[in-house]
């Protein structure tokens, strides 16, 4: 095995003399680096905005909803950080002539900071300050709506009364704070004290949310809860399941498409190699000659174009990586050149950048596959090389 190896590695070194070989061969080394710099870019920034998007959204909804059981029975399923009750429902919010359907959480105030991470997004007022009476909305909300610090707006809740009756109570509730997640959430989502939404509808919020170490695991929790028929629960994966399914189904298409840019770049090797095999076919015989057999010759042309393809993604490598990383302030230096933003009209001020590990051996491992594969054509024809009819005149 020796001798292929270093046969192959000093075809790789070799100048040669055909500079149209040579040509190609630096074609598909940079066709290569080009594949593997995008690929590693473009998925590092769709994992950015996909953990964005999870902690702005995921962080603020319940991760899971339990109707039928107590605080303290919630308390001590494992993997649960926290639990407080709550309400959920659809309103619409009345000022003047504005008016907005949105989603309204009835919550615990002295508990939000430890259920999600609206405390910390407060653009002004204090999730704690939300006593009787008083109202947060989402900043572009309140815009639309018009209202302001200490503004009132009407709160309409449906009630159902009977089987076919429909009824409507009114709050007069004040805005008392606003947050900003940068998120959907910021124009559909409003809220008041479970306490004051319990009083106005005459009843008790019997549902608690808990809020999970681990967001992926509340499917899996429940499932378990449901296997108690006097138990109701829902997670965040019925509202946003299809959402973030949707996001991830785009990464993987997008990692597809860019591997037809390494699939280029291998079809280029085939292309050299081939080119190769023509132009080495008598020293291919005069090896068959001297003992080498067709296996050994299959080697020395894979070694070669596993070199360029190893050369060509240590490089994307080494160029991909910073970028990704970096590709914040990259892409931040070329609108400040160019002039204009390039997430002019989405929730982001910034291009996100979440670089993982397993996604980059993900990468590099099938851009070698794809590599080494497009080796076994021409390596196959220089093993089929028959020695006698190529020395036959010599």
């Amino acid at each position: 095995m020796m001798t292929p190896a270093y046969i192959g590695l000093r075809y790789s070194r070799a100048r040669g003399e055909n500079r149209f070989l040579s040509f190609i061969t630096w074609v598909s080394l940079l066709g290569l680096a080009l594949g593997v710099v995008a690929l590693i870019v473009v998925v590092s920034v769709m994992n950015g905005f996909d953990t964005e998007l999870k902690r702005r959204i995921l962080g603020a909804v319940p991760h899971v909803v339990v109707e039928g059981l107590s605080r303290q029975e919630l308390e001590a399923i494992p993997g649960v950080s926290a639990a407080g009750r709550f309400s959920s429902q659809s309103v619409l919010l009345v000022n003047g002539s504005a008016s907005e359907l949105v989603s309204l959480y009835g919550i615990e105030p002295e508990n939000e900071r430890a259920m999600s991470i609206i405390p910390d997004h407060m653009t002004f007022g204090a999730i704690e300050h939300l006593g009787e009476g008083g109202i947060v909305l989402g900043e572009p909300l309140a815009y639309r709506l018009g209202v302001m610090q200490g503004d009132s707006v009407t709160v309409l809740l449906p009630v159902v009364k009977g089987a076919w009756r429909l009824d409507t109570q009114v709050i007069n509730a004040t805005l008392v704070g606003t947050f900003e997640l940068d998120s959907e959430l910021d124009y559909h989502l409003s809220l008041m004290n479970v306490e004051s939404i319990d009083r106005v509808l005459g009843t008790s919020a019997r549902s608690y949310r808990l809020r999970l170490n681990d967001i992926f695991a509340a499917p899996g929790l429940a499932k378990e809860l449901k296997l108690n028929d006097k138990v109701a629960v829902s997670d965040w994966s019925v509202d946003y399941g299809d959402f973030f399914r949707t996001v991830k189904m785009e990464k993987v298409m997008m990692f597809l498409l860019l591997m037809l840019v390494v699939g280029i770049a291998a079809f280029s090797i085939v292309s050299s190699l081939s080119m190769l095999v023509k132009e080495k076919k008598f020293d291919i015989a005069v090896l068959r000659t001297c003992g080498l057999s067709s296996r050994d010759v299959t080697m020395i042309f894979v070694v070669q174009g596993a070199v360029i393809g190893i050369c060509g993604i240590v490089l994307g490598a080494i160029v991909g990586l910073p970028l990704a990383y970096y590709v914040t302030e990259v892409v931040s230096a070329i609108e400040s050149l160019f002039g204009g933003s390039m997430l002019a009209g989405t929730y982001f001020d910034s291009i996100p950048s979440d670089v993982r590990l397993l996604d980059v051996v993900a990468i590099l491992l099938v851009s070698l596959l794809i590599s080494l594969a497009a080796t076994i054509y021409p390596a196959y024809r220089a093993a089929s090389v028959n020695p006698a009819e190529v020395l036959r005149y010599e």
